[in-house]
């Protein structure tokens, strides 16, 4: 293999080469910001062309992907710390949801696929089935009692799926900004009701909704 590119130190394997443009994009989007991260910028700091960033990703959009997905297991972390020890389900809910509302636009990574105009991206990482799936198992499905509430497997989904769709909401549309306190209580009001009513929750007829 060539040592022209990679600063001369070139990858031992298709994994590691992957990695390493990943690891350059993530040091342009925080040294540039996202509007600034190029194709021509990552392949300057990884030492390659762009023409060899092809044989790795499909393109800027598919970086900023492979980049926001790395970026999410690193917040999910911070999320469990953040709602480490509540076990009530409407505070649950609105802990995590504030925390990821709070959160995502101050971290340069995750927040680059909604500040650069992203967000389809952004809302396919978030809103797939595989996403939802582990958002459900991890966020709130083993923290709290929901079978004592009338859900089952289908219901957190769905719950999961509201909490993202209205946490997009809050990215695209941040104004007028809420003071943490009322974040919360904004949160609590519209939220809490909801959540636990769902165990006596039936649908009317003509409804095809779990």
């Amino acid at each position: 293999m060539s040592r022209r590119g990679w600063a001369g130190v070139p990858p031992e394997s298709q994994d590691e080469g992957g990695r390493r443009i990943l690891e350059a994009t993530a040091r342009c989007v925080k040294r540039l910001g996202a509007e600034q991260t190029t194709l021509a910028a990552v392949a300057e700091e990884s030492g390659i062309s762009r023409r060899t960033i092809y044989r790795y990703f499909d393109g800027i959009e598919d970086l900023f992907a492979a980049v926001g997905r790395g970026a999410m297991d690193d917040f999910q972390t911070r999320l469990d710390e953040a709602t480490a020890g509540l076990t009530d389900v409407v505070t649950l809910v609105v802990e995590s949801l504030a925390f990821a509302i709070e959160e995502v636009p101050r971290d340069p990574l995750l927040h680059l696929l909604v500040a650069t105009g992203h967000m389809k991206t952004f809302g396919q990482i978030v809103m797939s089935p595989l996403m939802v799936d582990y958002c459900r198992r991890v966020v709130v499905e083993s923290k709290a009692d929901w079978a004592a509430l009338g859900y089952d497997e289908a219901a957190l989904n769905d719950l999961i799926v509201f909490m993202q769709r209205i946490l997009q909401s809050f990215l695209v549309a941040p104004e007028p900004a809420l003071e943490p306190p009322e974040l919360r209580a904004f949160l609590r009001r519209w939220l809490g009701p909801a959540v636990l009513v769902r165990g006596q929750w039936r649908p009317t007829p003509g409804d095809t909704a779990r």
